[in-house]
């Protein structure tokens, strides 16, 4: 179920989005296809990319990027009837920055357990935000992989999908990793640029690194749902994200 065919959405000039619908939940409950959408970077969209987005019922984007990111490359085609939410991501840009130019990785999950930390508030957002919508939305980042797969694994986790295909969907993102720089070869050779120099590590989605990420979260915060309780998130907010996003 993990790579089903209904999984990945094919766009002309944006990569990474895909369904999270349709993984079973320990309780043996279903996420609802349709519902939920992840993705990279949306201000890329063609008209033709916009015109499937709207047959896909997307009406809420919820954005991860910097305000820098925003500024710089733009966001998701202004619709009157598409709901827009920045929720950044706080981010000790600088130890990152450093990371990501180091050619050993750090321990697996390390980076996003930071990340997931000094991230809290717009984890916390985008997760209200997702219960509280009534039409599909979409969770971005610029590549989709980091920002977006620790929002999605905590959706998840929050349904009570086991790690083991939480990992599994992080994975994912790395089938997205070829057509992205072949797209970005042919149409913007900065970008080209700046992922040629990246460590194989950060281009990678292992799904060692999402399982670490989520047992270094019970270890510190006792479960998934206390580092939601931590970061803000209500029990009222997991209670309507599992009345919307499961199948009885």
């Amino acid at each position: 179920m993990v790579d089903d065919g209904r999984r990945h959405v094919e766009f002309e000039a944006c990569f990474n989005f895909r369904d999270i619908g349709g993984y079973e939940t320990i309780d043996g409950r279903t996420v609802r296809w349709g519902a939920v959408f992840r993705s990279g970077s949306l201000h890329r969209l063609t008209a033709v990319d916009l015109e499937r987005t709207a047959r896909l019922g997307v009406r809420t984007v919820i954005d991860l990027r910097t305000a820098e990111e925003l500024e710089r490359d733009g966001r998701f085609a202004r619709h009157h009837d598409v709901a827009f939410h920045h929720v950044p991501f706080e981010e000790p840009a600088h130890d990152l920055e450093a990371q990501h130019r180091a050619l050993e990785a750090p321990p697996p999950g390390e980076t996003y357990v930071t990340m997931a930390t000094f991230g809290c508030n717009a984890v916390a957002a985008a997760l209200r935000v997702i219960a509280e919508a009534d039409q599909p939305v979409v969770v971005h980042c610029l590549a989709g992989k980091d920002r977006t797969g620790i929002v999605t694994a905590l959706v998840l986790a929050s349904l009570g999908v086991p790690d083991h295909a939480i990992a599994a969907d992080y994975h994912l993102s790395e089938r997205a990793l070829g057509p992205s720089i072949a797209w970005a070869e042919r149409n913007d050779a900065q970008w080209a640029s700046v992922m040629a120099e990246l460590p194989p590590w950060v281009l990678g989605a292992p799904p060692s690194a999402m399982e670490a990420f989520l047992g270094a979260l019970r270890d510190r915060h006792g479960s998934i749902d206390g580092y939601l309780r931590d970061a803000g998130v209500g029990a009222d907010v997991v209670d309507q994200l599992r009345a919307r996003l499961l199948h009885p």
